[in-house]
Parts: structure tokens; C-alpha cells; sequence
């Protein structure tokens, strides 16, 4: 079926904000001498704001008595944020904007669908000028229910006057696939290094980068891209293996 409309998340998908985020919550426990692990961030943090607070008590947990509450917790990870989410570290992810230049050459319609703060999107959009390639965009001060919620994505389809069964969601989070598969959009899911261990087999398409998506072609593989395939055995072991389609 030929797509319409691709509707792109924007932390994780077209600017790496994860890494920043992480790397933040990594020197917050690293303040009171407890490592964090990447695996717990990324599932339990990663596209989930309301994580954070799930992430103070696990610092609390294994720092002891004397742990700080999460007001504290929270302005010292503001300080961090102020250190890492910056130009320098948020950069613009690989493919990009030609990956957007050629779906609109194509005749798509473009959109972004995040969770995030109004401001906070529309910054790096503009930073990096990827707000002259997008048609509409929805952030989380726009609809009632952020992500898991189908909301924006629901919002983005509208705005874009395209049927939700017709547009393609690009993705990197777990939060982010279930919120565009409830929308009912085909999913495209983009993990980044921090989230690629997480199963991601929700989404119609799994690859390792936006170069490898051709948004024109019904199968949305690029020729000779490869798609990641992940198999799980009873026991939850993960085996990952790539082919060309």
C-alpha cells in the first residue's frame, strides 16, 4: 500500500537526545557513588517521563539511609540536563535531512509526533532546520494523554489530513511503537545504542538507522538495506540476526 503521511518521533529518532539524557542520569548516580545500568534507564526511563521518579527510588534504594527525596533528585538532574543537553551533545542522527528531502521529493507528507514539551521540540527543529521539511507538529502540551497514548499520533494524522491507516510512524522507544501501533499506523522502529537490547518486535520494520528506509517502496526497505529480525527462545534469550530483503 502506498503511505501517505510518515509521522516521526523527534528524541531518539531525528536528534539523539537519548545519549544526553542517559549520560545525565548516569552522573546523578554517580553523585551518591551508585552506577546505573543502561538496561534498567532504557526500559524504565527511555520515551517514559513519569520513569524518573521510578528511577530516584531505585537510587534510594541501593544508596541507603540518608537518601535525598525526589525535589532534590530532580533539580540536581535539571543541573545535569543543563550540562548535557546542549548542541554539543544533542546532535542530529545519521541520514538526516535527506532521508526527510527524499520522502517529500516523493509527494509524503511529513509530521512529528513527541511526547516532549512544546519548547524543547520546536528548539531542535528549528536548530537544525528540520521544521522546514515537516508539515505539522504535535507535542505533548497539545493532546491530553502522551505517549503510550495514540493521541499524537492521532493529532499528527489529522493535522496532515491523512487516515491513520495510511501514514508510517518512525520510532526508536518501546513507549513510542505501542502509542503509533495503537493509532494504527504501520511502525517503523529506529533503536538507538542505548535501546537496541529492548524488543522492539511490535513494529512492522525494525532497522538500524533511517538510511535504511526507502518510505516510497511498500515493503519501506531501501534496496539492499537490511532489516533486523529478533527471535526470543522461552526463556527471553534474544537472538538478533540481520538479513537483506
Amino acid at each position: 500500500m502506498r503511505h501517505d503521511a510518515v509521522i516521526f518521533d523527534l528524541d531518539g529518532t531525528l536528534v539523539d537526545s537519548v545519549r544526553p539524557d542517559f549520560l545525565a542520569c548516569e552522573a546523578l548516580f554517580a553523585e551518591y557513588g551508585v552506577p546505573l545500568p543502561r538496561a534498567l534507564w532504557a526500559r524504565e526511563v527511555c520515551g517514559r517521563p513519569e520513569g524518573y521518579p521510578r528511577l530516584f527510588a531505585r537510587l534510594r534504594d541501593r544508596y541507603g539511609g540518608g537518601a535525598p527525596d525526589d525535589a532534590l533528585l530532580r533539580r540536581r538532574l535539571a543541573a545535569h540536563w543543563d550540562v548535557f543537553m546542549t548542541p554539543d551533545h544533542v546532535r542530529l542522527l545519521p541520514g538526516l535531512p535527506h532521508v526527510l528531502e527524499q520522502a517529500r521529493a516523493a509527494g509524503l507528507r511529513l509530521g512529528v509526533a513527541s511526547s516532549s514539551d512544546g519548547p524543547w521540540v520546536r528548539r531542535w527543529l528549528r536548530h537544525y532546520g528540520l521544521d522546514r521539511y515537516v508539515d505539522a507538529v504535535v507535542t505533548g502540551d497539545d493532546v491530553p494523554r502522551r505517549k503510550p497514548a495514540p493521541d499524537a499520533y492521532l493529532a499528527a494524522a489529522a493535522a496532515l489530513g491523512a487516515a491513520p491507516a495510511r501514514c508510517v510512524a518512525v520510532e526508536d522507544s518501546l513507549t513510542g511503537v505501542t502509542a503509533a501501533r495503537a493509532a494504527g499506523m504501520t511502525v517503523v522502529a529506529v533503536p538507538t545504542a542505548l535501546t537496541r537490547d529492548l524488543d522492539h518486535t511490535a513494529a512492522d520494520l525494525v532497522v538500524s538507522g533511517l538510511p535504511a528506509v526507502d518510505f516510497t517502496r511498500p515493503r519501506l526497505l531501501a534496496p539492499g538495506a537490511k532489516e533486523t529480525l529478533r527471535a526470543h527462545d522461552v526463556f527471553g534469550a534474544q537472538d538478533e540476526r540481520e538479513v537483506t530483503l
